[in-house]
C-alpha cells in the first residue's frame, strides 16, 4: 500500500481541505522525525485530488528531500530549471544553492511574494523546513515561514523527541500564535505489533502459503489493537 493513501494522511487531508488551507508547513520537534518523509508523503497524498502540487525544499540543516541544491532565487528566478516533477500533478524545488536565496526569504515581503506567486501556479505549497530547534544560522526561522503559512504540523519522533523539545516546540507556536494544525509521529524505532508481526510474515515465515499471508496481513491491518491506535 502507497503510504500516502494510509488514513493518517487521508485524515489529514481532509482536515487541511475542509479549512480551505493551501499553505502548509512541516517542522521537526528534533532529529529524527522523519519531517521530510511526512512532507513528501502528505504532497503526494494533496496530489491524489488532481490538483497541483509544490513541494519545497527549505531544510538547509538535515537532507531535506535529499535533492541536490539548485541556483534559484526568491524572485523566480532558475526555479522553471531547478523544478523536479515527480508526477503530473506534484513538483519539488529543490533546496536552493544560494545563501541569498534563504536570506532574502527572511524578510517577510520578499517571502511573501514568493507564496503568492507560487500559488498562483499551484493549489496546495508544502513547506519542509527541518528541525524546530536546529541552530543553523541558514535556516528559515520557523517564526517566519510559519508567520506566512496556513497551518503548520509538528512531527515527533516516538521514544526520541524529549518532553522538553516537544515542550520548547509548542511555546514558541503559542508565542508567536501560529496556527497549528495537529502532529505526525515517527514510529520507526517503537513500531506497533502488527508492523512487527507483517516483518516476521515477510521474512522469516516464508513457509506460510501465500494466500493464508494475505489474510493474516488484512487483519493485521484492520486491527485497531494491534496497530497501536487503541485509547
Amino acid at each position: 500500500m502507497k503510504p500516502w493513501l494510509s488514513d493518517e494522511y487521508d485524515q489529514l487531508f481532509h482536515q487541511i481541505h475542509q479549512r480551505s488551507t493551501r499553505v502548509i508547513t512541516l517542522s521537526g520537534a528534533s532529529g529524527q522525525c522523519g519531517t521530510s518523509t511526512h512532507c513528501y508523503w502528505l504532497a503526494r497524498r494533496c496530489a491524489e485530488d488532481q490538483h497541483k502540487v509544490l513541494l519545497v525544499d527549505l531544510d538547509q540543516s538535515g537532507t531535506g528531500q535529499g535533492m541536490a541544491a539548485q541556483p534559484w532565487h526568491s524572485d523566480g528566478r532558475g526555479e522553471t530549471e531547478a523544478l523536479v516533477h515527480i508526477t503530473e500533478q506534484l513538483a519539488v524545488l529543490p533546496r536552493p544553492s544560494h545563501e541569498r536565496t534563504i536570506l532574502d526569504l527572511r524578510q517577510p515581503q520578499l517571502l511573501f511574494k514568493a507564496l503568492e506567486r507560487w500559488k498562483s501556479d499551484y493549489h496546495y505549497i508544502l513547506c519542509d523546513v527541518g528541525t524546530m530547534t536546529h541552530t543553523n544560522w541558514r535556516n528559515l526561522p520557523i517564526s517566519a515561514i510559519s508567520h506566512a503559512s496556513d497551518t503548520n504540523i509538528l512531527c515527533l519522533a516516538a521514544g526520541k523527541t524529549t518532553e522538553s523539545e516537544l515542550l520548547a516546540c509548542v511555546n514558541k507556536f503559542e508565542q508567536n500564535g501560529i496556527p497549528l494544525l495537529g502532529t505526525l509521529i515517527n514510529d520507526k524505532s517503537n513500531p506497533s505489533l502488527a508492523d512487527e508481526i507483517a516483518r516476521v510474515l515477510a521474512g522469516k515465515a516464508r513457509w506460510i502459503p501465500t494466500r493464508i499471508k494475505a489474510k493474516l496481513l488484512d487483519i493485521l491491518n484492520n486491527n485497531p489493537l494491534l496497530q497501536g491506535k487503541y485509547q
